[in-house]
């Protein structure tokens, strides 16, 4: 139940006014735009159909071990990409490097917790917030830092939270897997 209430926090989040515009409409500006912000959204909308939509689900479950790994090289990428323009000084528009430092450590702590957790197919939809957790904390702490966040924005994240404690909940009960997967 806390997995679908963060999709649905997620989801309206998406439309909702974050800082000076919306999510869903920011995103298809330019290719680094494009490349970091959209893949991302797109990401998020994979979540949220996870969790409404049982063939998806199915479908994740039967190529989870193969998502995963494609997931995995999606996030390093974004990771180094995120990094990189945000140290760029030609790039406007693009989170403080502290705040993308700090999302990194997040993403990246849940990304070693989730280690050996659940088979990979479980781990995916975690895997998945992972990925959009890069720009949705990196965004959230340089929106409220220059005082634009609104309300979109805290209904955004507050259902990021909620539905990564909720995969967090469910990998806490699954056993623990050595190897594979």
């Amino acid at each position: 139940m806390v997995k679908k209430i963060g999709a649905v926090l997620l989801a309206v989040g998406l439309v909702l006014p974050y800082g000076p515009a919306r999510i869903i409409t920011v995103v298809w500006q330019g290719v680094p735009t494009i490349l970091f912000s959209a893949v991302p959204v797109l990401i998020t909308i994979a979540y949220v159909l996870h969790s409404f939509v049982p063939p998806l689900a199915q479908f994740h479950q039967r190529y989870g071990q193969g998502l995963h790994g494609l997931f995995r090289v999606v996030f390093f990428v974004l990771a180094g990409g995120y990094l990189a323009m945000s140290l760029a000084k030609e790039h406007g528009g693009w989170p403080a490097p502290l705040h993308v430092l700090v999302a990194l450590a997040v993403t990246g702590a849940l990304l070693y917790w989730g280690q050996g957790r659940g088979t990979k197919a479980e781990r995916l939809p975690l895997l998945l917030l992972i990925c959009a957790g890069i720009p949705t904390i990196a965004y959230f702490l340089d929106a409220a830092h220059a005082g634009e966040l609104r309300y979109g924005g805290w209904v955004f994240t507050v259902g990021y939270l909620v539905a990564a404690a909720g995969e967090v909940q469910g990998l806490r009960a699954a056993p623990k897997i050595s190897h594979g997967g």
